[in-house]
C-alpha cells in the first residue's frame, strides 16, 4: 500500500513508503524548499520569509513569500529551488533522463516576482538526487523584490518496528544562507488539517537526529495529538497550528525543521 499524502529558501521533505513490518524506510524521500543563488552575488540580501504549509491526508501544500533587498546597482541573477528525491522516489531512479517532459518530485510548481507569474525551467543535476526550479530575475538598485513560491508534494509515511506507522516532514532552511548576510526574519508556519493531527497539538522536541526510525519512541503511548520535532526554534501553538520564528542568523543544517507526527498501527 502507498500512501498518498523560505526571502527566498526552504521548503518540505516527504516520504513515500510501503507497509511493511520493517524498521526502515521502505520507500524514498522527497525534498523541496530553500532557493539558492546558483551563482554568487555580493549585494542582494534575504529580508524576510514566511512560509506557509498545509499539512491535509493526502496532500501538501506550500506557500513562500520572500523579501529580498538588492543594496547595489540593477542585477540580473539566476535562481534555483531545490527538487530533491532518494530512494524508491527518486526521478528516473535506474533510467535515462527523458529527453522532454521533464519533471522531478512536486506535483506542482509555480513562481510569482513582484506578482507576475514567471517562467522555470527544470534543471537536473549530476547528482540523481536533485534538481532546481530555475528562474532569471532582476533586482533594481536599491529596491526590493518580493518572490512568491508555490508547490505541491505528496505525503509519505515511515513503517515503525511494531508495525505501526507515523508521517514525517522536512522543512528545510540551510541553503537559503547563500544570500548576503544573514536572513532578517524567518517564520515558518504549519497548519495540521483535523484528520491528519487533532488540536490542540501538542509538540515534543526529539533529542536527536541520529535514530532516522525514532525507534526508542513508544509511539502507541503518545496521544494523537503529538508532533515530534527538531527546528530552529522552540515552536508556539495554536489549535491546529505549529509556528517557528527567529531573526537575524545564517541557517545551517541545524535549522532544518523535521517533524514526525500522525502515529497509527496497522495491523
Amino acid at each position: 500500500m502507498k500512501l498518498h499524502l523560505s526571502k527566498f529558501v526552504i521548503s518540505l521533505l516527504l516520504l513515500s513508503t510501503s507497509v511493511n513490518p520493517a524498521k526502515a524506510d521502505d520507500g524514498g524521500i522527497s525534498f523541496g524548499g530553500s532557493p539558492k543563488l546558483l551563482k554568487g552575488h555580493s549585494s542582494v540580501s534575504m529580508q524576510s520569509e514566511v512560509v506557509k504549509i498545509d499539512i491535509q491526508d493526502e496532500l501538501i501544500k506550500v506557500d513562500c513569500r520572500f523579501v529580498f533587498h538588492n543594496s547595489g546597482p540593477r542585477a540580473v541573477v539566476r535562481m534555483g529551488f531545490p527538487d530533491q528525491g532518494q530512494g524508491a522516489e527518486e526521478p528516473y531512479q535506474g533510467d535515462p533522463l527523458p529527453t522532454k517532459d521533464l519533471h522531478a518530485t512536486f506535483l506542482t510548481y509555480d513562481s510569482y516576482v513582484d506578482g507576475k507569474k514567471v517562467p522555470t525551467k527544470l534543471v537536473p543535476t549530476d547528482s540523481r538526487e536533485l534538481f532546481w526550479h530555475t528562474k532569471t530575475v532582476t533586482f533594481k538598485a536599491h529596491s526590493d523584490c518580493i518572490i512568491r513560491d508555490v508547490y505541491t508534494l505528496k505525503p509519505g509515511a515511515q513503517v515503525t518496528s511494531d508495525n505501526g506507522m507515523y508521517k514525517q516532514t522536512y522543512y528545510i532552511l540551510h541553503t537559503g544562507s547563500s544570500w548576503k548576510g544573514p536572513i532578517g526574519r524567518a517564520e515558518i508556519i504549519i497548519n495540521f488539517a483535523p484528520k491528519v493531527v487533532p488540536a490542540p497539538l501538542k509538540p515534543r522536541a526529539r533529542k536527536s537526529f541520529k535514530d532516522q526510525n525514532l525507534d526508542h519512541i513508544n509511539w502507541p503511548k503518545l496521544s494523537p495529538n503529538t508532533v515530534i520535532y527538531e527546528g530552529t526554534s522552540t515552536p508556539t501553538v495554536k489549535g491546529s497550528t505549529m509556528r517557528f520564528l527567529k531573526y537575524k542568523f545564517r541557517p545551517t543544517e541545524k535549522d532544518d525543521i523535521h517533524l514526525f507526527y500522525g502515529y497509527r498501527n496497522v495491523k
